[in-house]
């Protein structure tokens, strides 16, 4: 289940239980302090409704207006952004050629748990790119051969040559860093991954 309907599901349950409260609260004449404390329930209700609102609207503005990429599956890396069931959930790096046909790679939210391996490494997917966020078609992922596949899947190091320096700053704790361009990099400070 996506961490995006959880939030949804956790939302409208605190705040119709909230205003179910707050209905017996009024209609029995309490209108005290004890009357607010229902009402904070459905201000937490409508956060979570909205915040998942907004992410996945977001996800469906990168589909949307996003550039399709064929990429494949490379390997997983921890989301340290949160944890659910008390566990990081898992993030799918990926490899592509863009549009000049130069390798880049990217790691994108999954939102599932570890172990699942619902993508399984060296599979096919379709992922989008949209001013440097990324999000893909969950449905797309497919055993397919692509074009300079063995470059993408191979582990060789990074050409010093080819590579680009450039700033970055971790959407998780804000903190700036040097990264390279068109790779994943891992926030010193907190762990997270940044596409550069």
């Amino acid at each position: 289940m996506s961490i995006y309907l959880m939030l949804f599901i956790m939302g409208a349950f605190f705040t119709i239980m909230g205003m179910v409260v707050t209905i017996v609260f009024v209609s029995a004449g309490q209108f005290g302090a004890m009357a607010l404390i229902p009402l904070l329930f459905v201000m937490i209700g409508i956060a979570f409704v909205t915040g998942a609102g907004l992410s996945i609207q977001r996800k469906k503005r990168i589909v949307t207006l996003g550039t399709k990429y064929a990429a494949k599956i490379y390997s997983y890396v921890p989301n340290t952004s949160y944890m659910v069931n008390g566990e990081f959930t898992v993030n799918v790096k990926v490899h592509y050629f863009d549009r000049d046909g130069i390798e880049k790679e990217a790691v994108i939210p999954t939102e599932f748990a570890k172990g699942s391996g619902e993508y399984p490494i060296g599979m096919t997917m379709d992922i989008y790119e949209y001013e440097g966020k990324y999000s893909f078609d969950k449905n797309s992922v497919r055993d397919e051969v692509l074009p300079g596949e063995a470059e993408l899947m191979d582990d060789k190091p990074v050409d010093r040559a080819k590579i680009k320096i450039t700033a970055a700053q971790c959407p998780n704790c804000g903190s700036s860093f040097q990264a390279t361009a068109g790779y994943s990099n891992k926030c010193p400070f907190c762990g997270s991954f940044v596409n550069a």
